[in-house]
């Protein structure tokens, strides 16, 4: 849980072209879901959603977004040490390619003893991220997520949405 000094509110909001009258509800609530399980997936923390929508404009409001994620530790199993090390205690194969997964050496792997066995394990501590560098991209996946059965490009861009989008807010 986050405190209230490092929450803040967030107005997504897409102007557009008239939306079709009868996929306005839909298109409205499923950006919103889209939206919640992208910054879910993001580990971004928030205290509410609420979808908005006009004929011209799709919005959310996000209340009591975290400024940043939460710091992480990972731990990594990798092989049985019986597996990641022959019998002159060089490693194997196995040890070499988890080693290679992680970005690390293998000297740079811990040990983990369990009831279960001895296993090869990557630690590591990884820092919160900012909300505002991970926002964009999330908004793009909640985007691109919409039910949507034909999308319009206009200009010279790439950019495909059921209208053409005049504008956008993120405050």
């Amino acid at each position: 849980m986050t405190s209230s000094s490092e929450q803040r509110d967030l107005l997504v909001e897409i102007g557009t072209e008239e939306l079709p009258p009868k996929a306005l509800r839909t298109l409205s609530q499923a950006f919103a879901d889209h939206f919640a399980a992208a910054l879910n997936q993001a580990r971004l923390e928030f205290g509410s959603l609420r979808p908005f929508a006009s004929p011209r404009r799709l919005a959310v409001l996000v209340g009591g977004l975290a400024e940043q994620t939460p710091d992480q530790d990972i731990e990594r199993r990798g092989p049985a040490l019986r597996a990641a090390f022959d019998e002159d205690g060089c490693p194997t194969r196995a040890a070499e390619g988890f080693a290679r997964s992680c970005g690390v050496a293998v000297e740079d792997l811990d040990k983990l003893e369990t009831d279960k066995g001895s296993w090869l394990v990557f630690r590591s501590h990884q820092a919160g991220q900012p909300a505002a560098r991970l926002i964009p991209e999330l908004l793009h996946q909640a985007l691109e997520s919409l039910p949507i059965p034909r999308r319009m490009r206009w200009g010279d861009g790439e950019a495909r949405f059921v209208r053409p989008v005049h504008w956008t807010v993120l405050l």
